[in-house]
Parts: structure tokens; sequence; C-alpha cells
């Protein structure tokens, strides 16, 4: 029997999100693994069912009642991995390569569910991809980890018949959901709305960067991406300058991006948006589920400040925003009502994330199965959430960037070009700090 509960704030704004643009895989989480060897399709059903009933929300709809949406909490059933032989293909791999980007963008029915999608491609006995797709809405970047974990875990067992022998959740996300109902009164936000409101009037609307392209009047999704490197020594240069600074490696990354928004004519007043967890209780560290939130960043990069002096800038506009963090982005938008343009999204269009992958329970350990090799590819869903949206992240002294961009504002040219010269920056102004503008 189906249950209903509140939804959390960040799952309401994926829900009207998911409403502004429908039949759009905007939201979509593609998962993509390249297995070679002996895999047992019985047992990965089996894993995938144990996943999926120890974890709500991967079987939860979103259905309006009385007016407000509501997560509603289907009973756990056996699932079924559909495999599709692409084995007499020409090209298999090529043929499994396109079912796999389409299974990517193929949009989801919050209302009807699921919102995991499973799909194995068989090129060969011995050869499959493994696609594993799930609306953002039931997952973040850590939820990805317990789920490789977990399907890992539970896929051993199954081959053995015995139970997982994983320890049973504390809380479910519904709980979370009403902890955060708790906390969210008038009397504990109304003080942060009204620091927000000062310190986000007269931004500049949009805050982005000059395009390729004339902005649609209606805002559309349809992106692309640019990935590349960052040399170890210019990685090891920003843990070394954000220590120097009593900063954060991000705030060293946000000073370089304000520093590229400058110097591509974006001006001196950059508003950026950065995601950033709300899992502050362990419990909530073993749940999959959509635990961020977006936190607006302005920084002043006017004068002539040196890179060292961005980053105490950066640092301090981090703080402040963390600091002021309790109040969710949509509805921080609700209290402020910015002016709204159906061209682009509210308040910020520009994005800058960072995360590290540890080798805690929850994220690094990637998806493994005995008797296969296992590789993860990364999924596309051909769109993007701002005008542009830069991801950083950290392992080991590996650093890479992935820059998501709208192709309506962007040729992919201009995209490259963008990547190159934040890593250009960054590498100029962690090797001399004291570089000024016109020397960046």
């Amino acid at each position: 029997m189906s249950s209903d509960h509140p939804c959390s704030h960040a799952q309401r704004k994926l829900w009207i999100l998911d409403r502004f643009h429908p039949g759009s895989a905007v939201y979509a989480v593609p998962l993509v693994y390249r297995v070679e060897g002996g895999l047992d399709g019985t047992a990965l059903d089996r894993a995938l069912s144990e996943v999926v009933r120890r974890h709500e929300v991967l079987r939860t709809a979103y259905r309006l009642r009385a007016g407000a949406v509501r997560q509603v909490v289907r009973p756990a059933e056996a699932v079924r991995v559909p495999v599709v032989d692409v084995s007499g293909h020409a090209d298999p791999d090529a043929e499994a390569r396109r079912r796999a980007e389409a299974e990517g963008r193929r949009p989801f029915d919050l209302a009807a569910g699921p919102v995991i999608r499973p799909l194995l491609l068989r090129t060969a006995a011995d050869r499959h991809l493994l696609c594993l797709t799930l609306h953002h809405i039931a997952c973040d970047g850590w939820s990805l980890g317990i789920l490789e974990h977990e399907l890992s875990v539970c896929y051993r067992a199954a081959l053995r018949r015995e139970p997982s022998g994983l320890r049973p959740l504390d809380e479910q996300y519904a709980d979370y959901a009403a902890w955060e109902a708790g906390l969210l009164t008038r009397a504990r936000t109304g003080p942060l709305v009204e620091h927000w409101r000062a310190h986000l009037a007269g931004i500049p609307a949009p805050a982005t960067l000059p395009a390729d392209h004339e902005r649609p009047a209606v805002h559309r999704v349809s992106g692309g991406h640019v990935g590349f490197t960052v040399e170890p020594e210019v990685a090891d240069r920003v843990v070394t300058l954000a220590r120097t600074c009593r900063a954060t490696p991000f705030a060293v990354l946000l000073a370089a991006f304000a520093a590229l928004v400058r110097l591509r004519g974006g001006g001196t007043d950059v508003v950026v948006g950065a995601p950033v967890t709300s899992r502050r209780r362990e419990s909530h560290h073993r749940m999959i589920g959509m635990f961020v939130d977006t936190l607006v960043h302005r920084v002043d990069v006017s004068g002539r400040p040196a890179f060292t002096d961005l980053v105490h800038r950066a640092r301090d506009e981090s703080r402040r925003a963390l600091a002021h963090r309790a109040v969710p982005f949509d509805l921080l938008v609700e209290e402020l009502k910015p002016p709204r343009d159906p061209g682009f999204n509210p308040v910020f269009q520009l994005m800058l994330g960072y995360q590290e992958v540890t080798r805690e329970e929850g994220e690094g350990r990637g998806l493994t199965l005995p008797g296969c090799d296992v590789r993860r590819e990364f999924g596309d869903t051909a769109t993007a959430k701002a005008d542009l949206s830069l991801t950083v992240t950290r392992s080991g002294r590996d650093l890479s960037g992935r820059l998501e961009y709208a192709t309506g504002l962007f040729e992919a040219a201009t995209a490259r070009d963008i990547a190159g010269q934040f890593r250009a920056l960054l590498a100029a102004g962690t090797a001399d700090p004291r570089l000024t503008p016109g020397r960046w």
C-alpha cells in the first residue's frame, strides 16, 4: 500500500522545474557502465531490487494532492532489468552507445514513476553496457556512490544467495523532509531572508557572460559539455594557496572563475550559484536522496586586485553564504521575488561546483561485480541547467573539470575556449598570486 509525505524543498524545486520543461531530460542523471565478464542477470535483478527496497526515495512518485505536491512511496516490488541484445548489429558497440545515449535522454514521468530506470545492452555474451538512469529528484552526487556501493554488496550476496549484510537504514528520505520542515519556521528564517535581500540588492540581470547568440525569449535547456584536466602541480598549488589564505580550494576556484567572468566582459559584479550539501546529520550520509541546495555568491572583482586578493574576497563571500545557508534557494526566490524573465533563470546564470572524491562510504568506491571488469562512462543528457556550469572534481592529485553550456547561447568552440582560459587563469594565479588583472 502506498503512503504519502510532504516533499523537501529540493524535491519541490525539481518538481516545479520539471513542469517548466515537460518532455525534457534536463534533470536526468545517466550512469553508464561497461561490463566485461560473466555478468549474472538474475543476481543483478535481485541486487537492484534490494537497493530499491532499502531506499524508499527510489520507489517514490510525485503527485498533487490538495494543491500541494506530495511524495508518494510505492510498495517494494521485484525489479527486472530489461535486456536488449544488440550483438547482431554490424557494429554492436556503436549501436549500444546510441541506445545508451537515447536512454539517458528519455524524460521521466514523476507522477507515475519510477525514478530509477535500468537497462542492460548486450554487445556479446560477455560484454554489456549497464545503464542506470535516475531523476535528480531522487539523488545527488553522494547518492551515486551509495548506489554503487550497495549494488556491489547486494550483487555479491545474490551470487551466494545470502543476505546482503547491509545495516538497516535509521531513516528514510521522508524523515529528512519532515526534519527540514521543522527547521524552516519564519522566526528562524526571517532574519536570514533579510540578509539575502540586502546582499543581493541590485545584482545584474542576467548575471552572465557575453554569448555568441542572442538570448531566446524563453529559456531553453539544450546543452553540451567540455571536459578537461588540470596538471597535478597546479592542483597541488590550489591546495597550497587555499591553506596560505586560510580558505578552501573552492574559494581559489571561485576566484579564478570570477576573474574569468571579468576578463570575458561579464562585468565586475560576478554572481555565481554553487551547489552545497544539506546532509547535516550522520543518518543523512547513508541515504540515497536529493540533499543539495544552491548558495548564491556575489564576488566583487572591481579595481586591480591581485589574485590572492580575489581569493580572500571569494573566501569571505563563501563564508558569508554558508553562514546564511539555512534558507533553501527556492524559498529565497519566493521571498525576494526577483524580476522574472522567461529567457533566463532567476538570480544567477552561472554555476560553479567543487567536489572531492574520497574513499569514504558513499563516494569513490565505484561499482564492482565479481568476475567482471567494470568501467564507468559518463552519460550525457545534451542539456544545460544554466548558461554555464563548471564542475571541478578532485581525486587525490587529479583535478578535472566539466563545463556544461547552453548551446542556444554558446558555440562549442567558445565553450572550449572558456574551459582553456579557466585552466590558464588557475595555473597563472596559483603560480604567482600577486598577479593583477592586466597580467592574468
